[in-house]
């Protein structure tokens, strides 16, 4: 405290010093045709103008170091040595600003430690939701003396909201689904998993493709919230007859490979969630030993590499990899595609959902 005095008493009587050296130093110039008087105001001005730099060097002096005492150490060999140990009000306010400073990144990293551990826990979250949606999706396809399938699927982020699942209506008929949940992430993870219930509870009273489509429309479409939809394809394979029946609610068309060439089925209606009572179509081909059916989500077709809205893996390419693999089992085509794919990529990251289905006709 009393230095802090000194150090104001100091401050005040160098303003007075330097008002002084400001007005001597105008009068000297006013009074230069009077040589008498110009000499009595430049000695005044030096007798000012000394003690003014002497008085600042002091006071900056002391407000570097406020105290300082000599200290004596002798080491082991026998020499001393001197130092100044300095109490510094600079050295104060910063020590004050460190601790401060200290605080506050204690703070921080206390509310950064908080974050880190809802960011870990999110993520042990998230691989649970993802090994019980995988479980959802069947873990193995239909594979007899009959039929050889297979099938991969491969979310955007952890959880998707692509779907697919199979039952056996009979002995003979496989009745298959895929479907594609607009959104990524928790909210469409919730609703497929929802889906899955609701295609096992109305494939208990299966009648066609179109007419269980229009069923399911009608029930989604109360308790779906608003802004989700989903597109959907539904076919019903009879191995015994050799005929899939099959309706589409705008979903991507289901592939057939047949007598060396791929043609596409499309035939149904619009995307379900949308309108009440939609009207759906059905349609009935005829499969033979070594078809392909290929059932898939846009996350296959319509991947890019590039912001070019031109430049996407397409439709054609992917007919191209499954024509050059009919000879292959449903897994080896599968593994096939899923390989041109991401060669296509190469080390851009896909922007949707991958999941696909084939079946190989015995």
């Amino acid at each position: 405290m009393k230095n802090e005095r000194v150090l104001m008493l100091f401050k005040f009587i160098s303003m007075v010093f330097l008002i002084l050296f400001l007005l001597l130093n105008i009068a000297c110039i006013s009074y230069y045709e009077n040589k008498f008087t110009f000499i009595l105001l430049f000695v005044l001005f030096i007798l000012f103008f000394i003690p003014g730099i002497i008085l600042y060097k002091n006071l900056i002096n002391l407000y570097i170091i406020k105290d300082y005492k000599q200290v004596e150490e002798k080491t082991s060999d026998g020499k001393i040595y001197r130092f100044s140990k300095i109490n510094s009000t600079i050295i104060n306010d910063y020590q004050i600003a460190i601790k401060d400073l200290k605080e506050k990144n204690s703070y921080i990293l206390g509310r950064y430690d908080v974050l880190d551990d809802i960011k870990k826990q999110y993520k042990k979250d998230m691989k649970k939701a993802r090994k019980l949606q995988e479980n959802m999706m069947p873990k193995k396809m239909p594979n007899n003396d009959r039929v050889n399938s297979a099938s991969l699927y491969k979310p955007l982020e952890t959880i998707g909201g692509d779907f697919f699942d199979y039952i056996y209506l009979d002995d003979d008929r496989i009745l298959f689904i895929i479907s594609d949940i607009s959104g990524h992430g928790v909210e469409a993870a919730i609703i497929t998993a929802m889906f899955k219930t609701v295609f096992r509870n109305f494939a208990a009273s299966f009648k066609s493709p179109a007419s269980f489509i229009y069923d399911i429309n009608n029930y989604i479409i109360k308790i779906l919230p608003i802004n989700y939809y989903l597109t959907m394809t539904v076919a019903e394979i009879d191995l015994k007859n050799k005929v899939v029946k099959y309706s589409n609610a705008s979903h991507t068309p289901m592939l057939v490979l047949e007598n060396s060439q791929i043609k596409e089925y499309n035939k149904g209606g619009t995307i379900i969630g949308l309108f009440p009572q939609a009207y759906y179509e059905e349609e009935s081909i005829n499969i033979k030993k070594d078809d392909i059916l290929i059932f898939y989500t846009d996350g296959v077709t319509e991947a890019s590499r590039s912001k070019n809205k031109y430049d996407f893996y397409g439709i054609e390419r992917f007919k191209k990899v499954l024509f050059n693999n009919r000879n292959n089992k449903a897994e080896n085509i599968i593994s096939n595609i899923e390989k041109d794919f991401y060669d296509y990529l190469s080390y851009m990251s896909p922007d949707d959902d991958f999941t696909i289905a084939a079946f190989k006709i015995k």
